[in-house]
């Protein structure tokens, strides 16, 4: 009797450890394809930022642009490269790097692959601040040169507008939320609402704007990577830098709401505090 129960056993152990190294397997494969397109991805932006610091209407040829990141170029080379289209390059990675991790973490937090910000209301609440600062505090002004007609004389003013906006709608989303239990769904509705909120908002203070300022908003809901200097650049790095060290460190919180809010509870997971802050 022990020696049957001892081969049912071993039997089961076998079938045990074949089924972990098939799902092992499996996992591997998965992760190797995610490895494997991030890669592809790594050099095709690197490819595409060679193919930008050549571009412009000043013609410079590889030589001269790899003598000039080496500090061998001449002056004025030196000035194109590093004060005009190095910045511009390196802000639109780290923009484009920073958007890509606010979407993943949101789309994770509402297990909804279509969220962004612009369903749960944020992109609209930021255009409104966009708006407010522009048209009511006078941010954006008409200039005299023919080449650049509409400016935004305070790009930062507008820039804290926008953010204040954003945050006073995901704060708003977050308490109607609550209501609900931080579900998704009651997140997805609220955000909707708000959206249309902010809406009526903007539409009422263009109302009253003038034409300049009505083609400063336009020229600013566009976007530009025009005037991005240095200082811009490492505002731009430690905001993104501070984002991605955070959300690295609560990465696996993330994997765990990914299988469902059941099986995150289960694992430990405080869901409503991770998908607020993650929020």
């Amino acid at each position: 009797m022990k020696i049957k129960e001892i081969k049912k056993l071993k039997s089961k152990t076998t079938i045990t450890a074949d089924y972990n190294t098939k799902e092992t397997d499996i996992y591997l494969r998965y992760t190797g394809k995610k490895k494997l397109i991030l890669v592809v991805l790594a050099l095709f932006i690197i490819l595409a930022a060679i193919v930008a610091v050549n571009a412009g209407s000043m013609n410079l040829n590889l030589y001269q642009v790899v003598q000039s990141i080496l500090g061998n170029g001449s002056n004025v080379s030196d000035v194109v490269i590093w004060q005009i289209r190095l910045p511009r390059i390196l802000a639109a990675i780290i923009a484009g790097a920073g958007l890509s991790v606010a979407g993943c973490v949101m789309q994770n937090n509402l297990r909804n692959p279509l969220a962004s910000p612009s369903t749960l209301g944020i992109s609209n609440a930021s255009a409104f601040g966009a708006n407010l600062a522009i048209i009511v505090f006078g941010a954006g002004s008409i200039s005299s040169t023919s080449t650049d007609a509409v400016t935004i004389n305070n790009p930062y003013l507008v820039t804290v507008s926008a953010f204040i906006c954003s945050m006073i709608a995901m704060v708003a989303i977050l308490l109607l939320a609550r209501i609900r239990s931080f579900s998704s769904e009651a997140m997805v509705l609220s955000g909707v609402a708000l959206s249309s909120l902010f809406s009526a908002g903007t539409i009422l203070i263009q109302y009253f704007a003038q034409d300049f300022q009505i083609a400063a908003v336009v020229f600013w809901t566009f976007g530009d990577l025009g005037r991005i200097a240095w200082p811009e650049v490492a505002i731009l790095t430690c905001l993104v830098g501070m984002s991605f060290i955070y959300f690295m460190f609560k990465r696996w919180d993330y994997n765990a709401l990914d299988s469902g809010e059941e099986t995150a509870k289960s694992l430990g997971v405080n869901v409503e505090r991770v998908r607020q802050g993650g929020m």
